[in-house]
């Protein structure tokens, strides 16, 4: 019976594991939980407005980013969390869910995209702002499910 148990809890682990390592884990990773409906304004739809025009991945100081490496890549990136905006103030006055701004970001994260691990971080960057924009307050570990492999926001 204990060698069942111990054989059981080795094959989650190993689920887990292999799961987060190939990425299978982000890919089942619900956005629809805790949904909640979202007070979209139009002045939230400003905000993301103005978001979306700004100049995004160069170099920020406060935040210790030298910048994307090459222009290409800066556009590159800056198009996908521009495009995710957009998506935002075309779908969130007809659906102003929780569930719609986690699906959108997960869409985008999904894209193919830089290898580069400070593009990547200051990509969920903005995603946190396009979310606290949205009046969303966690992406209920989907960001270290993307980034990781593993929901690490539940070991704290």
């Amino acid at each position: 019976m204990f060698i069942r148990i111990l054989a059981g809890i080795a094959a989650l682990v190993t689920a887990i594991v292999v799961g987060g390592v190939s990425g299978l884990t982000f890919y089942v990773w619900p956005t629809g939980l805790h949904d909640q409906e979202l007070a979209i304004t139009p002045e939230v739809i400003q905000h993301l407005r103005s978001l979306k025009s700004e100049h995004k991945f160069g170099p920020d100081p406060a935040a210790f980013y030298p910048g994307a490496m090459h222009e290409s890549e800066r556009l590159m990136a800056q198009a996908s969390v521009d495009s995710t905006i957009e998506s935002l103030i075309a779908e969130l006055p007809a659906r102003p869910q929780r569930s719609t701004v986690l699906r959108t970001i997960k869409h985008t994260l999904a894209r193919p995209g830089t290898s580069e691990s400070e593009e990547r971080d200051q990509i969920l960057s903005y995603l946190t702002k396009v979310m606290a924009v949205c009046g969303v307050d966690s992406s209920d570990e989907l960001f270290n499910v993307w980034r990781y492999g593993f929901p690490y926001g539940w070991l704290m």
